[in-house]
């Protein structure tokens, strides 16, 4: 494997997921603080308001950061920690808030990169009809602005939108904050906030701010379980409404003919302006990747259970595809011709529950080491082909609040005693210090 010198080494979280202090200090609630606290949509009724308490302990982060040896550190900001209503005047001690972590990471020699959106819209703007009023647009270029004007000479690496599909399921079919189910409704939010990140990154160039903005898109590639035309089409179908509804316009210009004339027919076609395209088509000086696996389909049911039965998998009975690296890195420029760097901003596993404890004392989370050692020789393997990535995230830096998983399925590198907010290193932790200790040479 050639990782190079320079290569990004990283850990990654998000502030709805870690932060807490919901309600501190003049935050304002996210969509996701309102749709946590309705019963039932959140695993055992968790909610986000206090999570791993980093608002209060992000010196504990950083002390963990330093223990991996991580180069930079992913993280969010919390727009309605920094403005609660979505839009005019600043929180200044939300922004006090940032300016203390932005100082704390460099102090310790550890990158920021910071992700504008991580799917926790200010409820303010959610009940001005949220990401499918087009007036949010422009108060997210706004908030944007204030951002890249604030930290842009200390933040080296911005996204403008962490994995945009998240509003689809929020607004689309109600699986995600603000728990909408309205096709149309969906499709408009989806299309809105990729406008929204063009309108960002003309922000991002007009403030002046030195460093890299991308946005961050995941792919979730579908594979045929059976070599039949139906399950073909299922594949075709599956990708265009997913992860090409997004990379489609960013990367390559313009929507598919194939979704157009398909949400037309259903009558679910966003009302797209003129200038949206090339709004959402900017250039980009990275392309964030986040990465988990590869999707088996078929519709036949039986032979999806069959496969899920069978196989190479982990304990949480995910499919052990690490091959799937390489093949989003070889898909976007096999598609688009990619010009830019490609990151990893994303990619890790899950055990849920109690995860199980060595002779030590210590969480023995082999199934995360196996799955990110395979996936770090599937990436060294697309860099020896010549393909330009520049950077991995492991996700994540800790146990954390997991959306509707609440604290059931824990990412982390680092457990957290949710009772008493203290955190414990895993085996994982140990395993990605010693690699990255490896891969520098040292």
């Amino acid at each position: 494997m050639s990782f190079g010198k320079d290569f990004i080494w990283g850990l990654a979280t998000s502030a709805g997921q870690v932060e807490g202090g919901a309600a501190e200090d003049g935050r304002g609630p996210s969509i996701w603080d309102v749709f946590a606290s309705k019963p039932g949509k959140i695993h055992n009724g968790t909610t986000p308001a206090v999570a791993c308490n980093s608002y209060h302990r992000f010196e504990r982060d950083v002390e963990n950061l330093k223990f991996v040896g991580v180069d930079s550190y992913r993280m969010s900001i919390s727009w309605s920690r920094v403005m609660p209503e979505g839009s005019g005047a600043l929180n200044e001690k939300g922004v006090d808030y940032y300016k203390r972590c932005f100082d704390s990471l460099l102090r310790a020699g550890i990158k920021p990169n910071v992700t504008l959106y991580h799917w926790d819209l200010p409820q303010a703007l959610e009940e001005k009809n949220g990401w499918v009023d087009r007036d949010v647009i422009g108060r997210f270029a706004e908030y944007a602005d204030k951002m890249f004007r604030l930290f842009g000479d200390v933040v080296p690496l911005w996204s403008t939108v962490n994995e945009p599909i998240a509003t689809y399921v929020g607004y689309g079919n109600g699986g995600f904050a603000p728990g909408r189910c309205n096709e149309k409704e969906g499709n408009q939010a989806r299309h809105n906030i990729l406008v929204a990140h063009g309108a960002a990154v003309d922000a991002f160039r007009a403030s002046g701010a030195s460093g890299d903005i991308g946005i961050v898109i995941d792919i979730w590639k579908r594979h045929a379980i059976r070599d039949t035309e139906e399950d073909r089409a299922l594949v075709l179908d599956q990708d265009e409404r997913n992860w090409k509804f997004y990379t489609d316009p960013v990367l390559g210009g313009s929507y598919s003919d194939y979704i157009l004339s398909h949400l037309a027919s259903e009558g679910t076609l966003m009302d797209i302006r003129p200038g949206d395209l090339e709004l959402m088509h900017r250039p980009i000086d990275y392309y964030g990747l986040n990465v988990y696996n590869r999707v088996p389909v078929s519709v036949d049911r039986q032979a999806e259970l069959d496969f899920s039965q069978g196989g190479n998998f982990l304990n949480n009975r995910t499919e052990y595809y690490p091959k799937a690296v390489y093949d989003a890195i070889k898909l976007v420029h096999d598609l688009y011709g990619l010009k830019i760097p490609v990151i990893v901003t994303e990619n890790g596993t899950y055990g849920i529950g109690e995860e199980p404890r060595g002779e030590d004392g210590l969480i023995a989370d082999t199934d995360r080491i196996k799955y990110v050692s395979g996936f770090l020789e599937w990436l060294g393997k697309a860099i020896d082909d010549g393909y330009d990535v520049r950077g991995y995230y492991l996700w994540s830096l800790m146990d954390n609040f997991e959306w509707t998983a609440g604290f059931n399925f824990k990412f982390g590198i680092f457990e957290t005693d949710f009772q008493t907010l203290e955190t414990r290193p895993k085996k994982s932790a140990y395993w990605y210090r010693d690699f990255i200790r490896k891969a520098k040479g040292k």
